[in-house]
């Protein structure tokens, strides 16, 4: 990771990575001044008044402790100290977990304006994919441990078409094989795989499908796969 061996060398290696977790890892004693002068204290590579600076922007009271902060609020505390750490990698564990719709915007785009810079990455595992889907440069799926599908969004986006079928050419839009079909209103919906754009336009409304419904198809497919195989 890095460049450095993630079992060798994981002091340096920790210089460059920070972490938000999924749930809450601040002790709920602890007051915000005193989680700024705890993190100031063990990471070299943080920057107080940055932090500062960005918990300007919120409405946390610095005395207060972080069991009286609401979810969003402990959310937003954790990013601010993460921010402000000169990081290469910054890992996002579900970070917006129980959050409402207002408080996960904001997440994401205090992250985009204020932390990302084009010379950091920031890995975000999430099953909330729909709200995140337009700032991805890649996406992996996981299934049982395992990365199952790995493609730059790029790639995604010239690969994978979906059609909703006219009913007359449902059986010719089958013969291309597709990697899934689903029903929606009583309308067939068929995802393909590098299939002609042009072609799939004569079986009725192209377009580009979502990163969640491909998901669905991929792990679909592999558990067919493996029942498969089982038999």
């Amino acid at each position: 990771m890095l460049g450095r061996d993630p079992w060798a060398e994981r002091d340096q290696l920790m210089r460059d990575v920070c972490f938000i977790a999924d749930v809450a890892i601040l002790p709920r004693w602890l007051r915000v001044s005193q989680a700024l002068d705890y993190v100031a204290g063990v990471h070299p590579r943080f920057d107080r008044a940055k932090a500062e600076g960005f918990l300007a922007k919120t409405t946390i009271p610095r005395a207060s402790r972080v069991r009286d902060l609401s979810k969003g609020m402990v959310t937003q505390l954790h990013l601010a100290l993460v921010m402000a750490i000169d990081a290469k990698l910054l890992v996002l564990d579900e970070p917006t977990l129980g959050l409402d719709i207002l408080y996960r915007k904001q997440f994401y785009d205090a992250l985009l304006n204020d932390y990302f810079d084009g010379n950091r990455t920031v890995l975000v595992t999430t099953h909330q994919v729909e709200e995140i889907e337009h700032v991805l440069t890649d996406v992996m799926f996981i299934g049982r441990g395992r990365i199952v599908f790995d493609c730059s969004m790029e790639e995604l986006e010239s690969r994978y078409l979906e059609v909703a079928v006219h009913p007359e050419q449902v059986a010719a839009a089958r013969a291309l094989k597709p990697i899934q079909e689903r029903q929606v209103f009583g309308r067939s919906i068929l995802l393909f795989d590098a299939v002609d754009g042009r072609q799939l336009a004569a079986l009725g409304e192209v377009r580009r499908p979502s990163v969640a419904d491909l998901f669905v198809a991929v792990m679909r497919d592999r558990s067919h796969q493996a029942l498969g195989a089982g038999q």
